[in-house]
């Protein structure tokens, strides 16, 4: 008599996905409480440590109760992982503002130098403030990256487009499309990569005008 053999099931990514809110506030009074909640979560953050911020002493300096809390963070975690969003989101608001306000004398050069001037040094405090965190949230950043997970909310490579749309006539890549995404790859994961391998170098005076000088040659080497 044949056996049969129990077909093996396929072997399966798991990932570990950043703590998320229970929920966005949408009403008025919902918001003021919520974003009365991050900014005192980051004032323990930046003055006392991660190790200080615990939902007892957030609940105590903010004036929320533990339950209300509750009702849109599960985790201090998933509050923390909100924070360091927002603060991402705002730090690329900014460099496309001040991208875009640079006046007509400046440079290629000098635009990837201001890029590199907002985004590494938020990269460097991220790390020192919560690098568990920080861990964790690049490990899936990363998946994202490179297209294996579809994230409800996907960024944009707003720095790269505003970067290459400001400077068009110093870009000598034929193949714009391949010079933007390299770029904007490089901008991504080297940093990162420093990060989680490297941190000290971030800090290092003379990362910034490397990285420049990278991208500066990659972007304005005609091929």
């Amino acid at each position: 008599m044949s056996s049969r053999r129990t077909p093996q099931a396929p072997e399966t990514l798991q990932i570990e996905v950043p703590a998320q809110p229970r929920k966005r506030p949408k009403q008025e009074r919902s918001v003021v409480l919520v974003d009365a909640l991050k900014r005192t979560a980051w004032e323990i953050l930046r003055k006392e440590g991660r190790n200080a911020l615990s939902l007892e002493r957030l609940s105590m300096r903010s004036g929320v109760a533990v339950s209300s809390i509750y009702e849109y963070f599960p985790t201090i975690e998933s509050l923390v992982f909100v924070i360091f969003e927002d603060f991402r989101a705002q730090a690329r608001q900014r460099l496309v503002i001040e991208l875009r306000a640079l006046p007509p004398s400046t440079t290629l050069y000098e635009g990837i130098a201001l890029l590199l001037r907002v985004g590494i040094p938020m990269l460097h405090e991220w790390v020192q403030l919560d690098r568990e965190g920080f861990v964790k949230a690049s490990q899936y950043d990363e998946l994202v990256r490179i297209d294996l997970v579809k994230p409800a909310q996907y960024w944009t490579s707003m720095a790269t487009d505003a970067l290459m749309e400001r400077f068009p006539d110093e870009v000598a890549v034929r193949d714009r499309a391949k010079a933007r995404f390299m770029a904007f790859h490089t901008i991504l994961a080297l940093p990162r990569a420093m990060a989680l391998l490297q941190p000290a170098y971030l800090a290092d005076a003379d990362t910034q005008v490397l990285m420049a000088r990278m991208l500066h040659a990659l972007l304005t080497t005609p091929g």
